[in-house]
């Protein structure tokens, strides 16, 4: 058939459009799953490189990162320092930002959109969009001015434009410098809208 419509030609058969479904098909992905790649490929083009990490760490790294809850162990970890679900993507990426400073990569950002945990119930877990960045803003080069550290402006930045990307009215929003205890005093916040808190920011403290 198709060697018999090129020698007749393809310009002297009629265009016909095709029928209205008449049910219209759903999406194949949730407004949820489409939001995270939205916000993969935004961090990716703020220079921030994504990491995949274990979705469990060791009891006493939990604990300072707001875990450690019975709830959360592990009946059978794979390992002794991997026996509760994390509490947050944080540790795992200063882990990992550490581990490329060893290894001569001081200056560098990482991110992680996965799951974090509070209890074992079906509401428990949620998704969240983490970013570590570490030393300075920009590596060295013999064309430029000495690049300045990063700070936690950089993270509260980081932090706006996933909330703006994902709907968020951002001229209704509150910071308040009441971070975590695991963030240095003084140089971190939180972000709400209402009584919601939608992200935290800040410098590390140097206890954790």
């Amino acid at each position: 058939m198709e060697e018999v419509i090129r020698v007749h030609g393809y310009d002297k058969i009629e265009a016909v459009s095709m029928p209205a479904p008449a049910v219209t098909p759903e999406p194949v992905l949730t407004v949820a799953q489409r939001r995270v790649g939205l916000v993969k490929r935004l961090l990716a083009g703020r220079g921030v490189m994504e990491a995949v990490t274990w979705s469990f760490m060791g009891k006493v790294l939990s604990a300072v990162f707001g875990g450690g809850q019975p709830a959360l162990a592990l009946a059978n970890p794979i390992s002794a320092d991997l026996d509760q679900m994390r509490p947050s993507i944080l540790p795992n990426l200063l882990q990992a930002a550490q581990r490329n400073a060893d290894r001569g990569s001081p200056d560098l950002a990482l991110f992680e959109v996965g799951p974090v945990y509070v209890g074992v119930g079906p509401k428990d877990q949620a998704t969240h969009a983490t970013v570590v960045r570490r030393g300075n803003v920009a590596p060295r080069h013999w064309d430029a001015p000495k690049p300045r550290p990063v700070d936690a402006f950089d993270a509260k930045a980081d932090a706006m434009a996933v909330l703006q990307l994902c709907g968020v009215p951002l001229g209704n929003v509150q910071v308040e410098a009441k971070p975590p205890n695991w963030y240095h005093p003084g140089r971190g916040g939180v972000i709400r809208l209402g009584p919601t808190i939608l992200a935290t920011f800040g410098e590390l403290h140097p206890r954790a």
